[in-house]
C-alpha cells in the first residue's frame, strides 16, 4: 500500500532555519507518533511518503518530501497517487477537495478540523471531540527505540511542555513531598510560569532544557518515575483534556512507572504501568512515599507497554482502517 503521511509543519525552536523532523530532534509528540507508525508500516511492507517535515531521515520505503503548504501537498499528491492519506496535522497541511481516501488522527482537544473519517487516540478525546462512533487506537511505541533498565536512579522526571496545564508545579510539588529530585526536559514557552517554577523549587528542580536522542531515551530508562500530573485549568489551554499522553507508553516500555493525574486519557492507560491521582488534590508526605515503593516493578511495565501499545499491533488496525476508506468507508 501507498501511504502519505501529513505531520503539521513547525519550525524547530532550537534552530528556527530546520523543520521539526520525524522523528523530532526534541520536543515533538506528534512527530514521535508518525515516526513510530511509520516504522511498523515499513515493516508490515507498506511504502509510506512523509509531508510536513522536510529534512527528516529517509529509508528503503520511506520517502521524505520538502512539503510546508497545502498547495505543495496537493502538488506532491497528485503527482504521487497515495492510495489513501493519513493525516496528523488537524487539517493543516490537508489540501481541501482532494481526491484520495483519507483518514486522519486527532491530537488535539475539542472537535477535530475535519470531522469525517477520523481516528481518536483515547475516549477521552473521542468525547471532547463529539464523536460516538470514530474509531479509537491508542498511541503506538516501538521498543526498539527504547532502552530497558531495571536499574533506576534516585530521581523522577517531567519530560513535556513546562507549562499549567502539563502539571510542571504539581510534578515539583510530588517530587518534594518525597524528597527527591526532579529532572525537568522541554520547551519553556511561558517564561513568568517556568521563572516561577525555578523560583520557588531551588532544591528541587534540574532543568535539563530540550533534550533528544539518546539523552531522552537515558531520562525514560534511569527514572524512579516519570510525573504526568496534567491539569484541566492553567496555562494555554483552558479546560485541558489530555488526549494522548506519548510520554506514558514511551516510559513504560523503557520500564519505569507513571503517576498521573485522573485528567484525560489518563486513566484510560496509566492503570497496569502506575498509579492515578486525583488532579486537585495533592497527598501527604507520607502517603506520596508509599504510593512511590507501590509502584509496578521495571519488567512488569514493559511487559504491559508491549503488549497494549507494541507498534505492529496498533499499525495493522490502522491498515483495516485504511482499507475501509479506500473501500468507500466514512465515519464521523
Amino acid at each position: 500500500m501507498k501511504i502519505a503521511m501529513l505531520v503539521p509543519p513547525y519550525r524547530y525552536g532550537a534552530d528556527p532555519t530546520q523543520w521539526i523532523t520525524v522523528p523530532p530532534q526534541g520536543y515533538g509528540g506528534i512527530q514521535w507518533v508518525v515516526a513510530t507508525l511509520a516504522d511498523a508500516l515499513l515493516e508490515l511492507g507498506h511504502d509510506v511518503y512523509l509531508l510536513g517535515a522536510p529534512g527528516s531521515p529517509e529509508r528503503r520505503g520511506l520517502t521524505v518530501t520538502d512539503v510546508t503548504t497545502t498547495d505543495e501537498a496537493d502538488r506532491v499528491l497528485r503527482e504521487i497517487h497515495p492510495q489513501v492519506v493519513h493525516d496528523h496535522s488537524n487539517a493543516s497541511l490537508l489540501p481541501a477537495g482532494g481526491a484520495w481516501p483519507t483518514i486522519s488522527t486527532s491530537h488535539l482537544n475539542g472537535p477535530p478540523a475535519r470531522l469525517e473519517n477520523v481516528v481518536y487516540v483515547s475516549r477521552a478525546q473521542q468525547l471532547s471531540g463529539g464523536s460516538r462512533s470514530g474509531p479509537v487506537l491508542p498511541l503506538p511505541v516501538n521498543p526498539a527505540r527504547f532502552r530497558f533498565s531495571e536499574a533506576k536512579d534516585d530521581s523522577l522526571l517531567f519530560l513535556g511542555r513546562i507549562s499549567a496545564h502539563k502539571g510542571a508545579r504539581q510534578a515539583a510539588v510530588f517530587a518534594r513531598a518525597v524528597g527527591l529530585r526532579l529532572k525537568m526536559a522541554g520547551p519553556a514557552w511561558e517564561r513568568d510560569y517556568f521563572d516561577a517554577l525555578l523560583a520557588d523549587f531551588p532544591d528541587t528542580i534540574d532543568y535539563l532544557g530540550e533534550v533528544g536522542g539518546t539523552e531522552r531515551t537515558e531520562l525514560l530508562a534511569r527514572a524512579r518515575a516519570l510525573l504526568v500530573l496534567s491539569q484541566t485549568q492553567g496555562g494555554p489551554f483552558e479546560g485541558w483534556i489530555e488526549p494522548g499522553a506519548t510520554v506514558v507508553s514511551e516510559a513504560a516500555v523503557s520500564g519505569t512507572p507513571i503517576i498521573a493525574s485522573d485528567n484525560g486519557c489518563l486513566p484510560e492507560i496509566v492503570p497496569g504501568v502506575g498509579a492515578i491521582l486525583p488532579e486537585l488534590a495533592p497527598l501527604p508526605c507520607n502517603e506520596a512515599r508509599t504510593l512511590l515503593d507501590t509502584l509496578p516493578r521495571p519488567a512488569a511495565v514493559r511487559q504491559v507497554a508491549t503488549a497494549r501499545w507494541g507498534h505492529l499491533g496498533i499499525a495493522a488496525k490502522y491498515v483495516a482502517i485504511y482499507e475501509r476508506a479506500i473501500n468507500g468507508g466514512s465515519w464521523t
